[in-house]
């Protein structure tokens, strides 16, 4: 007895005026199969960071390269004022975020966000310079809410982070979690969609602005 499978490929088969191909002839093509090339991936040799940047801005996403960490401060601030966003933040739980001196004058919340959170701030595990991409892993200290839940994501990531492809990115993600993290996000720019009327509008299942903070210095 032929399985549903078979059945619809002999009649595709016969559709199309093709009778079954001899043994030769499918050992020849099955040979050819095995020698294509796997594992293709793209290269190129500009600078990384003017590509990276180059793909973020490509996806509608803003960006700013500092070199120390009150310049990330500086810019997560410029990037609020600029935007006319309230002056406050939900930073994930990551002690590596407490080295950025933010002032008195920034309202900074510790936790994992909430609806009611306008803003929020991250850390990123690694930049995919491929695809202008943001890897975040889930965990106890960066929580997948934060990605999500308020309008305008701040992700902050480190010059040495950045690698070529998207499988560096998920070795990345791995590495960091010691082991495969219940949740990867790979972010590429704000959220948006062009389901009505082929317009495209920012916020629809998301945060509506990503601003991303590269430390290119200590």
């Amino acid at each position: 007895m032929t399985s549903a499978r078979e059945e619809i490929l002999d009649r595709v088969a016969k559709a199309v005026g093709r009778d079954d191909i001899d043994t030769e002839t499918e050992k020849r093509l099955t040979d050819r199969l095995r020698q294509l090339p796997t594992k293709l991936r793209p290269q190129w040799n500009d600078d990384p960071v003017e590509r990276f940047v180059s793909k973020l801005r490509a996806v509608a996403a803003s960006v700013d390269v500092v070199g120390t960490a009150a310049d990330v401060v500086e810019s997560v601030q410029t990037f609020l004022r600029e935007h006319n966003i309230p002056l406050a933040v939900t930073v994930a739980p990551d002690d590596r975020l407490n080295r950025y001196p933010w002032p008195d004058g920034l309202k900074v919340s510790r936790r994992n966000a909430i609806p009611e959170d306008v803003t929020s701030i991250t850390l990123a595990e690694a930049g995919v310079v491929e695809t202008g991409s943001l890897v975040l892993p889930s965990s106890v200290k960066s929580p997948t809410g934060m990605n999500f839940l308020p309008e305008n994501h701040i992700v902050i990531l480190r010059k040495d982070q950045l690698v070529k492809h998207l499988e560096d990115g998920w070795a990345c993600a791995v590495k960091s979690s010691n082991g495969i993290p219940r949740t990867v996000n790979f972010i590429t720019g704000p959220s948006k969609t062009a389901d009505v009327e082929q317009t495209i509008e920012y916020g629809a299942h998301g945060p509506r602005r990503l601003h991303v903070v590269l430390l290119a210095g200590s």
